[in-house]
């Protein structure tokens, strides 16, 4: 693999925030241009070296370094160092105020609106769920220490005994020692100043920008999916000429299927979450009980390609070999008027012809 080498010289000295004198983040949308060092001077997140407004009319406002920038002043540095202090900050200022700081997490939604009908229940949802954090702990503080790490921010509560560290990744994740602690953390990944903008707001583990490690299993929750459910099943049809086959509904399509005027009966079976990925021996094995439970217990007309004894083999997807034919039939539909249907007398030697 070739590396590029980065040439820091050629970066663009431009950032948007800074520290001020007294210690705080400044803007460089706070900044006036009439009193532009009112809380200067400002130094730099990463190097600490002094740092200016530049408030051109051509550039986008931002701050530079008074002189060159230096060399060890990396661009990773800054963006550490300032989700750290927006953080924080963020934090800090809900607990004095009592406002809610969410950390939003994933939480398993349980839907059992197909148990009784079908005896599944579904577990593949998933609906955001925002712990507010301000109000789970009471103490804060950066780069402090728990059990012989040091978190970027650790949050404890007296009350509880609970700690949860909160890391920023931008160009080195948590490492495995830390992980494996046991410790509760947070890993918030930032590649850019946009993204600690919007850790002003919360926490949002939904993003794909923030894993949890060691955290406390959220507890399901019940309740019926309003989105479409992706729950189906093999029906199985009987139509009023005779055909038998096959169709993958959504589980409680059945006003969908009884709607079909020229349907005899039908039966939904195998009901799977997702769609369902049936190979043709497992389809033939439904269908095939279906149509001799239809044919010989209930009564029904049934003309089948599947149940004839000239059917000489599957040819394809759609078609079967007519032994009496001496081609392909239309597997669905052909021995409806077949002048040649030939079904086994009993129900014992259709299942032997079909093999169930």
């Amino acid at each position: 693999m070739i590396r590029k080498s980065i040439d820091r010289a050629s970066m663009p000295d431009a950032s948007r925030y800074v520290m001020s004198s007294g210690g705080t983040l400044v803007c460089i949308s706070d900044v006036d241009a009439e009193d532009r060092y009112a809380h200067g001077p400002y130094s730099c997140l990463a190097c600490g070296h002094m740092m200016v407004p530049a408030l051109g009319r051509v550039r986008k406002h931002h701050f530079k370094h008074k002189a060159d920038r230096p060399a060890d002043c990396l661009h990773e540095t800054y963006l550490h160092q300032l989700a750290k202090k927006v953080l924080f900050e963020a934090i800090s200022d809900a607990m004095v105020a009592g406002h809610q700081f969410p950390l939003i997490r994933s939480r398993d939604i349980v839907c059992d609106h197909f148990a009784e009908p079908h005896g599944i229940t579904c577990t593949n949802q998933q609906t955001p769920f925002p712990e507010d954090i301000a109000s789970r702990f009471d103490r804060i503080g950066i780069e402090k220490g728990v059990n012989g790490y040091v978190a970027d921010i650790l949050l404890s509560s007296i009350a509880t005994g609970e700690t949860m560290l909160l890391e920023i990744a931008v160009t080195h994740h948590c490492d495995d020692a830390k992980i494996a602690s046991g410790l509760a953390i947070v890993e918030i990944m930032i590649r850019t100043e946009d993204q600690i903008e919007q850790l002003k707001r919360g926490l949002d583990g939904t993003s794909g920008s923030v894993r949890y490690h060691n955290a406390t299993p959220l507890s399901p929750i019940r309740q019926n999916c309003t989105a479409p459910c992706g729950a189906s099943g093999l029906a199985l049809l009987l139509f009023r000429n005779g055909k038998a086959w096959y169709s993958e509904v959504p589980l409680g399509a059945d006003e969908d299927i009884t709607s079909d005027p020229h349907l005899a009966t039908y039966e939904v079976v195998d009901p799977k979450i997702g769609h369902g990925d049936r190979d043709w021996s497992t389809i033939k094995a439904y269908l095939g009980e279906f149509i001799i439970q239809q044919a010989y217990d209930s009564g029904q007309r049934v003309k089948s390609c599947i149940l004839c004894q000239h059917n000489g083999g599957r040819a394809n997807d759609n078609d079967v070999y007519c032994i009496a034919k001496e081609r392909n039939m239309w597997m669905s539909s052909s021995a409806t008027t077949c002048d040649a249907y030939f079904p086994p007398s009993t129900s014992d030697d259709a299942r032997e012809l079909l093999k169930l």
